[in-house]
């Protein structure tokens, strides 16, 4: 006879499986501050990649300004301006990192140990139909043995 606890129990597990629990359980595997600092640290990565890729495009685009009036351009100004930008957005942008990976390792813990907890059940219910059919044949073998 199926146990409709366990195929429920079975589903939600094969649920969590398939919705991307490699994730998840990947960034279980980590503390949380080295989990958050390891993402933050490529996205400064990344964020200074883009930015620098900004700049020279910027540059190219305006090469044909930039050879006219190099020799009027405050450079030490130009400089401290991209400086400052690139400060600026670094920082919005690790904020806003810490955030949404603050908020996924905590979800992944959720999810993580709701699914354990199911595991947990499935084993629970195999258990005790291994035990009642261990049982079963225990009774088996004590009425074999009183008839001879």
């Amino acid at each position: 006879m199926i146990n409709e606890e366990k195929v429920i129990l079975m589903t939600r597990a094969s649920r969590f499986e398939t919705k991307g629990a490699q994730k998840e359980l990947k960034a279980q595997q980590y503390f949380r501050h080295d989990y958050i600092s390891l993402n933050l640290l490529w996205g400064w990565f990344f964020v200074t990649l883009c930015y620098v890729l900004g700049v020279a495009l910027w540059a190219v685009c305006r090469m044909e300004y930039l050879m006219e009036n190099l020799h009027k351009m405050d450079l030490q100004s130009l400089g401290m301006t991209l400086a400052a930008i690139y400060i600026i957005v670094t920082l919005v942008y690790l904020g806003l990192l810490y955030l949404v990976y603050h908020r996924r390792y905590q979800k992944a813990g959720k999810d993580v140990s709701e699914y354990a907890h199911i595991l947990k059940k499935i084993s629970d219910i195999y258990d005790g139909e291994e035990r009642t059919v261990q049982s079963g044949r225990r009774m088996k073998e004590t009425e074999h043995g009183n008839i001879t």
